[in-house]
Parts: structure tokens; sequence; C-alpha cells
């Protein structure tokens, strides 16, 4: 099948915050310091404002890549690649790995099934990231579809087990929340107070900014430049994650394939939405919340978030349409592009 064109991004999702990928800079030339690195398969940006510690930084990124080292996929001593390869054996792991898997079936019974992460199975079959992304007969569809069930992950003290020989894990839909929120415990238990990480998209701010009002976040206008957004949030002490298909996807043929993929079919989501902005307390409610949204399309959608405490949601529509949920806090705003209101 003739490939048209391959678009690949870096960021595994789409919220963008004004994040240079910049070094690090001294703490004379700016009121914080900051660090960045490739890691996650993305961009990975902190900066301190109150405690402009370099040695917080550097252990901040140790943090992050001990935790790619535990669950990439693509790394073959990684929890993830052994569990993967074990063909429905037990395997001894990291305690954080029975952890996060734990985290995940919550939020795929949660979802109703909508995020699960034995999708492996399938995402490799697309391969829409790789170098030579095909779209797969049905036969080949369904035979992966079949593994996917979350339900079938057995987790011991210290040992997880797929039921299912045949099934992939595939932490992509949660490992950056989970380890968003891992750095944000680390740097708050070290005493920063105003903070920013970015984990390629994933936006978790800690305190306020330096003049004591909310931070600004960008919400990205779906297949525009980078920079240029549907509108801004005002918040303070949350987390900000954002699943899109507009980032990550293959056009073949002609047509545009996501790297959502959607367990009930087989297939990348296509539906009326172009992304869904999460805003929650913790990164890793985000994660597995903004891909099931995106899944389930606007109305379901929003049904989903009206069920959730703590979480409010941005839908943006292909046509570029934003809707918000009912239930923003007050301590949280939306300022749509082109109201003239200017950031603090």
């Amino acid at each position: 099948m003739k490939k048209a064109v391959i678009a690949l991004l870096a960021a595994a999702v789409a919220a963008a915050l004004i994040i240079p990928a910049a070094l690090r800079l001294s703490v004379s030339s700016r009121p914080y310091i900051s660090g960045s690195k490739f890691l996650l398969d993305t961009t990975c940006a902190i900066r301190l404002y109150d405690k402009q510690d370099e040695k917080l930084l550097d252990e901040a990124f140790s943090l992050i890549a001990r935790y790619e080292a535990l669950w990439s996929k693509t790394i073959p001593e990684s929890d993830v690649s052994r569990i993967n390869a074990a063909g429905g054996a037990p395997v001894e792991v990291d305690p954080e790995t029975v952890a996060i898997l734990k985290q995940a079936k919550e939020y795929s019974a949660l979802s109703g099934g909508l995020f699960d992460v034995t999708i492996g199975a399938l995402t490799q079959l697309w391969d829409i990231l790789g170098e030579n992304p095909r779209v797969p007969d049905k036969a080949e569809i369904e035979k992966a579809r079949e593994t996917v069930d979350y339900t079938k992950i057995l987790l011991g003290d210290s040992t997880v087990t797929l039921l299912d020989p045949e099934a992939q894990l595939d932490l992509g839909g949660i490992a950056k929340g989970y380890i968003a929120d891992a750095v944000r415990d680390f740097l708050a238990n070290r005493g920063v107070g105003s903070a920013i990480i970015n984990l390629g998209g994933n936006v978790v701010v800690i305190g306020s900014n330096t003049n004591g009002n909310p931070w600004t976040v960008g919400i990205q206008a779906p297949f525009e430049e980078d920079g240029k957004y549907v509108g801004t949030l005002r918040l303070t002490d949350k987390s900000v994650v954002t699943s899109g298909i507009y980032r990550r996807y293959a056009v073949i043929d002609g047509a545009l394939y996501t790297h959502i993929i959607d367990p009930r079919t087989g297939y990348p989501v296509d539906n009326e939405l172009a992304s869904v902005t999460i805003v929650s307390e913790r990164s890793r409610q985000g994660d597995g919340i903004a891909s099931a949204c995106l899944l389930l399309g606007l109305e379901e959608g929003k049904a989903l978030i009206e069920r959730l405490d703590g979480v409010s949601a941005v839908f943006v529509k292909k046509d570029g349409t934003v809707v918000l949920s009912d239930d923003f806090p007050e301590d949280v705003a939306f300022v749509p592009e082109g109201s003239g209101q200017s950031p603090d």
C-alpha cells in the first residue's frame, strides 16, 4: 500500500505550555533554572523558580530515566518487555510496576475498557509511529483485538502475569502521568513551591507563578503551527493532559490514521473530536481519561467527565469548536483565544 505522508512528532500528547527546549539557564539571567532532556520518547522540561537547585534538576531527570528503564516497551530489559516476552508466565518486577498496573486496571474499569494497557498487540500491528505504518487486514486486526483485556492482568505482591500469553502491555497511555506525579511529589518533598514540569505534553504546575498569580497553560490548536492556541487555562497546583489525533499519526493513501487505537474496533479513533484536554489534581488521572474521552466522542465523553470528581475537560472538535465540561473548579479559568485577555 502506497504511503503518502508520515507525520511524526516526538510529543505523545498535544498540550502546549511555553517551555523552551533550551538547556539549563543560570540563576542570574532569569528568575528560574531549567533543564530539558529527551526521555520517554519526547522532550522533558522542568523549571524551578523558588528553589533553584541544579542538583534537584539532575535528580528529577534521573527519576524520569529510572521509570523509562522500567516501563519502555522498546528496552529489552524493562519490566514491560520481560512481561510481554514471558508467554503468560509470572514475572518478578519492581513494586512500582505492580502499582502502575493496579492503577491502570482501575482506570480501565472506570472507562469501560476504552483505556486498556493490554492494547500492545494492536499498537504494534498498526505501527503508526514506525518507519512503515500500514493498514492491517481485518483478520490481523481481529486476532490482535482479542488479546485486549485488562481483566487478564494478574497482579501479585511482586509479580505480574498476563493470563493471555498473546497479550502485550503498552503503558504509553498512563506512564507519563504516573511519572509526572512522581516528579511533582519528589520536588514538593524537597521544598519546591513554584515549578513547571512538562513531560512532552503532560504538564504539571506546582504552586503559582512568581507574581503569585495562576500559571497560564496554552491548549494547542489542532493541526496548526506550534504555539497557536484555541485558548489558555489559568490554574494553580494542577495537571493538564491532552490527548489528540494531530501530533502522532500517519497519512496512508490519503487517509489520516492516529496512534490512538479503539479497542472496540481495533482501528484508530475516528469521530468529531480532534483533542481532549483534562484538568485534574493528578496527572495520572488525565492520561487514561483523556484517551477514553477522545474515543467516546463529545457527548459520551462529557457524560464520563460528569461522573468523575475533580476532573474537568476541554473538548476541541475537528471544526475548531471548543466545548467545556460543566464542572470547572473555581480556581481554574479557560480563556478563549482572541478574547483580549492577557496572561498575568
